[in-house]
């Protein structure tokens, strides 16, 4: 069950010296060479799964797989009807229709899209602050974040290909409007993960946290 899985991975809270004596020299930061996002880090599709947390101890990727392994369901699922009728998606499945149904949501056509993932709407017809300022947008699989509860890092659990929690984050790419005289600002919005805390202890085994969602311009007023 849900609880037994939540249960089993709370408690690598406390079993982080597993990794004491292991050599961690050499090992890369988490998100050091991805997108630098303000309250997540990490990308289980492109770190290694021994990069180093905010705590300088490497990612519990061996400890959260032990725990997956050692319980009998996962979300509510039997194990026996999970192994029987392969309920795994493929991650580049899921990566795929989020980019799209970011798209389809913001109304992004081909035409506006640069380098696939960036866009702006200077040449078109604005429909709302937010389509002012350019952006950049993908899909990212955190592996730390900081709980909107607490203020605390947590560590988001990440398994390939189990359970890959992937969201779709949207970067300011211009401080300045195109059309109105203004300024770009970030947005963000709460997603809820399923987390391992490393400070105050979660009730649920779920937290908040922010992830980037867009820009909107707000407007420089001037005095005449």
């Amino acid at each position: 069950m849900l609880t037994h899985l939540l249960s089993s991975l709370m408690l690598i809270n406390c079993k982080f010296d597993w990794a004491v004596g292991e050599n961690i020299e050499g090992n890369e930061k988490c998100g050091t060479n991805g997108q630098q996002l303000k309250y997540i880090w990490g990308d289980a599709f492109t770190d290694a799964p021994n990069c180093l947390g905010p705590n300088n101890m490497p990612y519990p990727s061996a400890q959260i797989s032990r725990n997956f392994r050692k319980s009998n369901s996962i979300w509510g699922m039997s194990s026996r009807y999970g192994r029987t009728a392969n309920m795994v998606i493929d991650p580049s499945i899921t990566q795929n229709v989020l980019i799209k149904a970011h798209e389809a949501t913001n109304s992004i056509s081909g035409e506006n899209q640069r380098s696939g993932r960036d866009y702006s709407t200077k040449d078109s017809c604005p429909t709302g602050p937010t389509r002012l300022c350019k952006t950049r947008y993908n899909t990212t699989a955190p592996m730390y974040g900081v709980s909107l509860t607490s203020g605390q890092p947590v560590t988001i659990v990440q398994k390939f290909p189990d359970l890959l929690q992937q969201v779709v984050y949207e970067v300011c790419e211009s401080k300045e409007c195109d059309v109105v005289h203004g300024e770009c600002t970030q947005t963000y919005v709460p997603y809820l993960f399923l987390v391992i805390p490393l400070g105050p202890v979660t009730l649920t085994g779920q937290d908040y946290v922010l992830v980037e969602s867009g820009c909107v311009c707000k407007p420089k007023v001037t005095l005449t």
